[in-house]
């Protein structure tokens, strides 16, 4: 057998032999296609929350209102009498989508004047008003077509005197926060959060089995206190964290011009909320890993698919309850919910004090659990020494 041969085989045989290799090679993809495929099993996005404004309050008016409704894109779920009162919906987040019809539509109508209806769509998230924009103009264009058959029927047919008659009603539509439909205002952010994450996670998850690589971990967990090992750990990579967090984001703001409308300060809040809780399940998933590659094998796992169940492209909403929920326990989904609420909405701390509240909480969860793991493998280091003592 050559010695390429040789080198192969053995190769082949370490392949199947080491567990770990394994789960990654074989386990890994299979889990990843799996939870994508059932990702996209809606197919498109549908039930976009949506606001009527009837100003109209005629049969007409009604007919358009039950047809948003009807169609599997759009679900109203408010009814308001005033343009305002749609925008503030808009604006906290309640509805993505406002139908604004205006008074006297179906009196235009009747008497062939230019009569429309205009669609507000929150377009901070590119996959949710590309669809409500086409969906909304489809819905529009068929309810006008069948008034427009009515009309016609109703004055004898398509004769000359018929065609006069005709009007329908435009559609129009607005689109707020990213209204050139910008590719760089909306994914580069997302981006960012995504690599900063996995930067961070790979970083503080091979800390403490490096420590056990070389044999020093035991004596470390015997002679200090959690909170110190914790302190020692942590800070390091939270300031290395923090510099990255402002580099990236100055670099994306101010180098390439990336328009955004909230406060750079309360972008560093939610970025340290975020890096901390990235930091304490790392931390965590170092505690338990026994060697570097389990703990990276860890690490990928939570990191490469969170930045498509996060929300921030592909929507919650239109996830399956199952693999929503799973985008939920993620870090990186409020991070990126609070970017695009305080860069490309404008919004303030109020807008986001619910995202940094579960941020904190995850990072009390990573902090826990890695407090128990460390009293464990205390009491393991503790029992060692004990026996080399007495031996």
């Amino acid at each position: 057998m050559s010695n390429v041969s040789q080198l192969f085989w053995e190769e082949w045989r370490r392949l199947f032999a080491n567990k770990t290799i394994r789960l990654v090679v074989f386990v890994v993809p299979l889990i990843y296609m799996t939870l994508f495929g059932f990702l996209y099993s809606e197919k498109k996005v549908t039930e976009i929350p949506t606001v009527v404004v009837d100003a109209d309050q005629s049969e007409l008016s009604r007919e358009l209102s039950r047809a948003f409704d009807a169609d599997q894109t759009f679900r109203v779920t408010h009814m308001v009498p005033t343009e305002t009162e749609a925008m503030a919906l808009i604006d906290k987040g309640e509805a993505l989508v406002a139908v604004i019809i205006p008074n006297q539509l179906e009196m235009d109508v009747k008497a062939g004047r230019e009569a429309n209806v205009l669609t507000v769509i929150d377009g901070s998230n590119m996959m949710i008003s590309n669809t409500a924009v086409r969906a909304a103009n489809t819905v529009t264009k068929t309810v006008s077509a069948g008034v427009t058959l009515k009309k016609m029927e109703a004055h004898g047919g398509w004769g000359e005197e018929g065609k006069k008659l005709y009007t329908g009603i435009d559609y129009r539509y607005r689109v707020l926060y990213n209204p050139t439909f910008s590719y760089m205002s909306f994914m580069v952010f997302g981006l960012a959060g995504t690599v900063m994450q996995q930067v961070l996670f790979l970083g503080i998850a091979l800390s403490v089995t490096q420590q056990k690589e070389e044999g020093t971990w035991r004596s470390t967990v015997a002679q200090h206190s959690f909170w110190a090992i914790a302190f020692s750990k942590l800070l390091p990579y939270l300031l290395v964290a923090t510099f990255n967090l402002v580099l990236t984001f100055t670099l994306l703001l101010k180098g390439f011009g990336i328009p955004y409308y909230g406060s750079p300060g309360h972008l560093l809040l939610i970025g340290t909320a975020f890096n901390l809780a990235v930091l304490a399940i790392g931390f965590a998933i170092s505690f338990y890993s026994k060697d570097q590659l389990q703990a990276t094998q860890a690490a990928m796992m939570i990191a490469v698919p969170s930045f498509m169940l996060s929300g921030y492209t592909w929507p919650l909403m239109s996830m399956p309850t199952a693999i929503a929920a799973i985008g939920k326990s993620l870090p990186l989904t409020y991070f990126l919910d609070g970017v695009r609420e305080i860069l490309t909405k404008g919004h303030g701390l109020s807008a986001v004090t619910y995202h940094l509240a579960v941020l904190l909480f995850m990072t009390l969860l990573g902090l826990f659990a890695a407090y128990v793991t460390y009293l464990v493998q205390s009491k393991k280091a503790s029992s060692a020494a004990g026996e080399t003592t007495s031996a």
